[in-house]
């Protein structure tokens, strides 16, 4: 019986989709990848695979039986979430779909909603021994400030707020956002961590890649560096629950080895591609794992200082 990956909502991660073929057939794995989306013929990712799904919403009711009809009728054996909005459904079916022999790659449920609510985030950071920037309550907000919501992505709502009088007008929910101290792009740099944990929520792998540039809150630049591992690894080695690629959101202080947490997003980020290219297989890992059940160990083993400059291309459908 084939190992067949799937991966979620597959819309432009063409990079990512690519790396699970090439680890399928880098280790002579009976098995393919498969992509879905809302609308798999509009996208990219889906359209370079021998076979993509349409599946409907995440939110939708029907949505968990649909996915688990089709994992059995395509003997899909590993599901990979891409995007937040997937992650607590899943993770709260992660035992059912086990017992059918269907591995989805997300961390346990507790982990998730403290990923998601950066408040609780925060306090995640706390009890790992992690520094954060400092946060203002609602009441006592110290101007000027970061603004952020609780629960968002791609950097959406994000603001530096000068006054009380600029809060006031904004047009949100003030107790939907998180208010902190402002982390200086002039003293320090901004970082994603690919972290990579097992099933038995064991740390393997660490990727620190510098945010060079940004654009519609994904990295377009990038480079790795091998110089934050010391100061990451003993914090993030006690991140309990946890299984998979999880994007750690940083900053390291230009001058001195200050850090600060920022945000753990438990699932592949945009920029993994870097991550990848370095030396640094997760797909691999994944399959290692799940299909042939080894047992994996801690590796540094990829490429220092590897810089990836993103840029956009095309996917052409002919009578589309």
């Amino acid at each position: 019986m084939k190992n067949n990956v799937l991966v979620l909502s597959a819309g432009r991660r063409v990079s990512l989709v690519r790396a699970f073929k090439k680890a399928i057939e880098d280790l002579s794995i009976e098995g393919d990848v498969f992509g879905s989306d809302i609308r798999p013929n509009m996208s990219a990712a889906c359209n370079i695979l021998n076979k993509s799904f349409e599946l409907p919403h995440v939110l939708k009711d029907e949505y968990i039986d649909e996915l688990k009809t089709l994992c059995i009728k395509e003997s899909i054996k590993l599901v990979v979430p891409t995007i937040d909005t997937e992650l607590l459904k899943l993770a709260k079916y992660k035992l059912e779909f086990k017992d059918l022999g269907i591995t989805l790659v997300v961390s346990n449920s507790e982990l998730v909603i403290s990923c998601r609510d950066k408040r609780l985030t925060h306090d995640l950071f706390y009890q790992i021994g992690f520094p954060v920037p400092v946060t203002y309550p609602l009441e006592n907000i110290k101007f000027p400030c970061f603004s952020k919501p609780i629960s968002g992505s791609l950097s959406q709502n994000i603001r530096i707020l000068q006054s009380q009088g600029e809060l006031d007008t904004w047009g949100i929910s003030k107790s939907e956002m998180m208010y902190m101290e402002i982390i200086s792009n002039e003293e320090f740099d901004e970082y994603t961590v690919d972290v990579y944990y097992t099933q038995q929520s064991e740390l393997i792998c660490m990727v620190p890649r510098q945010r060079v540039e940004v654009r519609g809150g994904e990295i377009s630049k990038g480079r790795t560096n091998k110089k934050l591992i010391n100061l990451l690894k003993e914090s993030m080695s006690k991140l309990e629950t946890a299984f998979g690629c999880l994007t750690l959101q940083v900053f390291k202080s230009k001058t001195t080895d200050q850090i600060y947490g920022i945000e753990i997003n438990p699932r592949f980020g945009g920029g993994f591609p870097l991550s990848n290219a370095a030396g640094a297989k997760y797909p691999e890992f994944l399959l290692r794992e799940v299909f042939l059940d080894q047992k994996l160990s801690y590796t540094d083993d990829w490429e220092d200082q590897l810089v990836m400059l993103r840029y956009d291309a095309e996917v052409l459908i002919s009578n589309g």
